[in-house]
């Protein structure tokens, strides 16, 4: 199969690349076995820079020979602002999810039920709670959370 792009295509694909590749980057670059195929794709995709006008996007790392992303002093804002978005979001809902968590299994074992037991008939409780922090975080940030002295390590 042969996909045909235009240049504007390819410059958008660049990007896509570009950002995949800061959530990629984030534990390390081709180290992880799981990624190399990824790596690899983006090394054939970068590899046609040129027959697309767009050698002014790519380079090529002096230390380990890979094409990556050339970046000038200001990366496209867009690009950037999609990231921060993502670790914002990623970041809430993750906490969100752990608290709700949490707080699910003290109260279930306060009712007396077991780590794994009847978990599924608290799934509408588990919602509840993720709804609350949602609110609470979403009004207040995180001004309202605290953490006791056991958690904040002052045994």
């Amino acid at each position: 199969m042969k996909i045909d792009f235009t240049k504007e295509e390819y410059r958008t694909m660049v990007e896509l690349l570009s950002l995949c590749g800061m959530v990629m980057e984030a534990y390390g670059r081709g180290n992880d076995p799981m990624k190399r195929k990824y790596y690899a794709l983006e090394q054939k995709i970068y590899s046609n820079c040129e027959d697309f006008s767009s050698g002014d996007l790519i380079r090529r790392d002096s230390q380990s020979g890979q094409l990556a992303r050339k970046w000038n002093e200001n990366p496209p804002e867009y690009v950037i602002k999609t990231y921060d978005q993502f670790v914002d979001d990623a970041f809430w809902e993750e906490l969100i999810f752990r608290m709700a968590e949490r707080d699910l299994k003290l109260e279930m074992e306060c009712a007396g039920i077991a780590p794994g037991d009847g978990e599924e008939s608290w799934a509408e409780r588990r919602k509840e709670l993720e709804y609350a922090y949602e609110q609470e975080f979403r009004d207040k940030g995180l001004s309202s959370l605290s953490l006791s002295a056991e958690l904040a390590g002052e045994n």
